[in-house]
Parts: C-alpha cells; sequence; structure tokens
C-alpha cells in the first residue's frame, strides 16, 4: 500500500477517533446530557478535518465522522435515530460552510484563514443551533432560545479552541536546524510554567482571595501568559497555551470550583456558558496575535530575500545604489561596498566622507552635482576618479537624479555608481 493509499484509509479513521475521544471528554465535562450539552469540543474537529482534508477525500471522511457520533449516542445511551439526526445536523452543516468558504478566491492562510474559521464557525454554530432548538422545541417542548443559545455557543467554542490546533500541528515539519530561537524557547517555557500556575491561581486556589482579597479579577492573569506564549512561541504554541487554559478550567468548573462557579452562585447564569465565552476570548486572541506574527515574519522574509537578490545583482553588475539626505547630509548605501571599494559603508556614510575619498579635482563637480537645486530628467552620467586605500585609483560613473519640495528646496538625492568595467567583460 502506497503512503497516498495509507493516507486516504487511516486519515477518516483518525479523525473519527479524536472526534469520539473528544465527544467522550465533552459528556464528561457536561455531566447530565440535556439538549445539545453546554460544551462541544468534537465541532472543532469536524471544522478541521474538513479544512485540511481535500474536497474530492470528504466522502469517507464524512462517514467515518457519522458513524464516530453514532458511537458517542450509543455511549450515552440515546437513540440511535436521534444520533442520526445530530450528526446530520452537526456534520452537514459544517461541510457546507466549509465547502462554501474553500469556494472563496483566497488562500485559507494568514488573515485569510483567521477570517475563513470565524466565518465557518458563526455560520455554522448558528445554523446548526437554529435547526437543534427547532428540532428539540417541537419535539421535547424545550425553550427555543435557551437551547440555540446554549447550542450555538458551545459549537463555535469547540471550534474556537480545536480547529487552530489541529490546522497548527497538521503542517509541522521536524528541521534539523532554525526554528525558535533558544532565548525566545527558555522565555516561552516560563511563559508557559506561568499560564499554568495563573491558571491554578484562578481556577483550583483559594489564594487570590485568602491574599489579595479577589477573586474573579485574576481570571485575566493567564490571558497576558496566553499572549506572551503566543508571541514567543509562536501558533502552535499559542493553541496548546490554550487548550492547557481550556483543560485547566473545565476540569476545575466540572468539580464545581472557580471564580464562574461562585460568581453564578450570585447571579442567575450558567457557569459553564460563562466559562467558554472566557476561552473563546482567549482562543481569539491567540489566534489573531499568531497570524499577526507569521504574517509579519512572512513580510520579512520576503523582504530579506528581495534585499539578498537586489545586493547580489548589484554586485555581479559592479555597482552601487546610495540615497542622500541633503538636509542631514548623510548618504545610505546598498551594494557590496567593501567588496568593490575596499572601504567600509560606515567610511562613506556622510556627503563629507565620500568627498573625502574623492580625487580633489573632481571634489567640486561631485558636489555641485548633489546639491545644487536641479531635477533636471535629462542629467547625464559623470565619470569621477576615487582615492581608494593603499593609494589605489578607480574610476566610477556617477549617475543621480534630484528630487524638489514643493518650494523647490532640495528633497532627496538618489543615484548608483557603476564602479570601472566588469572583470572578464568584453570590449
Amino acid at each position: 500500500m502506497t503512503p497516498d493509499q495509507s493516507s486516504r484509509v487511516f486519515a477518516p479513521l483518525a479523525w473519527a477517533l479524536l472526534y469520539f475521544v473528544l465527544g467522550l471528554l465533552s459528556y464528561r465535562l457536561n455531566d447530565a446530557f440535556v439538549a445539545s450539552g453546554y460544551l462541544w469540543l468534537p465541532a472543532g474537529v469536524v471544522v478541521a478535518a474538513l479544512m485540511l482534508t481535500p474536497g474530492l477525500r470528504w466522502g469517507p471522511l464524512l462517514a467515518a465522522l457519522f458513524v464516530a457520533q453514532l458511537l458517542l449516542g450509543g455511549v450515552a445511551e440515546r437513540e440511535t435515530w436521534r444520533m442520526a439526526l445530530l450528526a446530520l445536523d452537526e456534520i452537514g452543516v459544517a461541510a457546507i460552510a466549509v465547502w462554501l468558504v474553500r469556494r472563496a478566491p483566497f488562500p485559507l492562510e494568514g488573515l485569510y484563514f483567521v477570517r475563513a474559521l470565524l466565518l465557518v464557525g458563526v455560520a455554522s454554530s448558528l445554523a446548526s443551533g437554529l435547526f437543534g432548538a427547532l428540532w428539540f422545541s417541537a419535539t421535547q417542548q424545550l425553550p427555543f432560545w435557551p437551547t440555540w443559545r446554549v447550542w450555538s455557543l458551545s459549537d463555535l467554542v469547540g471550534i474556537l479552541i480545536v480547529t487552530p490546533v489541529l490546522a497548527g500541528w497538521s503542517r509541522f515539519r521536524a528541521v534539523r536546524s532554525g526554528g525558535i530561537d533558544r532565548t525566545d524557547l527558555l522565555l516561552g517555557l516560563a511563559s508557559f510554567v506561568g499560564l499554568l500556575i495563573t491558571a491554578w491561581l484562578a481556577f483550583g486556589s483559594e489564594i487570590d482571595r485568602i491574599l489579595l482579597d479577589i477573586n474573579f479579577s485574576t481570571t485575566y492573569l493567564p490571558l497576558f501568559f496566553v499572549a506572551l506564549v503566543t508571541i514567543l512561541w509562536g501558533g502552535r504554541g499559542g493553541s496548546l497555551a490554550v487548550v492547557a487554559l481550556a483543560v485547566i478550567a473545565f476540569v476545575y468548573n466540572s468539580l464545581g470550583r472557580g471564580p464562574f462557579v461562585e460568581l453564578v452562585q450570585l447571579h442567575s447564569s450558567n457557569a459553564l456558558l460563562e466559562l467558554q465565552i472566557y476561552l473563546a476570548v482567549a482562543a481569539l486572541l491567540s489566534l489573531l496575535i499568531s497570524t499577526l506574527k507569521t504574517t509579519r515574519e512572512q513580510s520579512q522574509e520576503k523582504a530579506a530575500a528581495w534585499r539578498d537578490d537586489v545586493e547580489l545583482a548589484l554586485t555581479v553588475s559592479r555597482q552601487l545604489v546610495y540615497c542622500i539626505d541633503p538636509v542631514r547630509r548623510r548618504v545610505t548605501w546598498s551594494g557590496d561596498v567593501q567588496g568593490l571599494l575596499g572601504l567600509a559603508p560606515e567610511a562613506l556614510a556622510s556627503i563629507e566622507q565620500v568627498l573625502a575619498h574623492v580625487h580633489p579635482l573632481d571634489q567640486a563637480r561631485l558636489r555641485q552635482r548633489w546639491l545644487d537645486d536641479d531635477s533636471d530628467d535629462a542629467r547625464p552620467g559623470m565619470s569621477l576618479r576615487l582615492l581608494l586605500p593603499a593609494g589605489q585609483v578607480s574610476e566610477v560613473t556617477d549617475m543621480s537624479r534630484s528630487m524638489l519640495d514643493p518650494d523647490d528646496s532640495l528633497a532627496i538625492v538618489a543615484g548608483a555608481w557603476q564602479v570601472g568595467p566588469a572583470p572578464g567583460a568584453q570590449p
């Protein structure tokens, strides 16, 4: 069996197994199963599986997820036909939403991925919750609005927590070198430990109340460390931080501990719903930070690659490019200054330093060429001689143009030096 055939067979089974395991966990954390429950992590598995699987392979995947839902119904001792309807609602609506988003003419990367995930999450959770609420309202006389609210929010939070983790780590490739800087690795590890400590402090201990006389406010501390881990470790680390926070919060909440449980004792609301909104904010925070961080890093990599290409092209053609700020009289160079002239770029960082290396008979002409208020586009190139280290003399051709401000004062000067003939060039 080829690797591609193995993937076609085992990938749907792996997704179905993950769906089943997270379904059991959701049942456990929900305690009694009422309507849709208050927590449904498998919704994130469905969206991740559909977004990461080619459309031509959806058939076996949807069938495997459908069977996993039926098995969950058997564990929960629910009627098979009810679980079949639930599977058609949850999985079918998500499939339609993902199919519509994947038809959009943009890649599912960067900020586009965030937009796609939010579109799929909101649309599928609202639509699935609507159908489910209508069904339970008609068959079991459950109130429509509370059921729709609970169903939609539980699906949305499951998507926001689980999908980024699976999407991020599915593209993981081990590398021999590179990756996270050692300092960022250690700082990220310290931040992750800080997340675990503050999450326990907020949800599992009474230290904050005993020492500081506060309770709910300590829930903000884990959000700070989630942001730090995401900045230092990237999207994968941030998604793991959100999962760690969710596990700690859900476990203590199911044990009847934590600020949300105590808050509910004073108000008529549900602790798990309060907690899910909190975790949804944490997931969105991590997702947005990681996306912006990745987008910035990709832009920097593209800029560095472009700069290297330009530097190489300038070196091969024996050219140097410069830009002059006439007010500060500073000169910025691009190209291999050291290799072509034998001088460090710092030795040519001002107009006076450049003129000091120009032949005395050419200094006045170059100074006038650079500093005259002249924006003539037809300005010809000018040959001049340079006095280089070790008594060498080299000829260069200056090609430059000036740009004037609206008041006709000199704004900027830009140009290039052609340094002698290229080695091996034909006469």
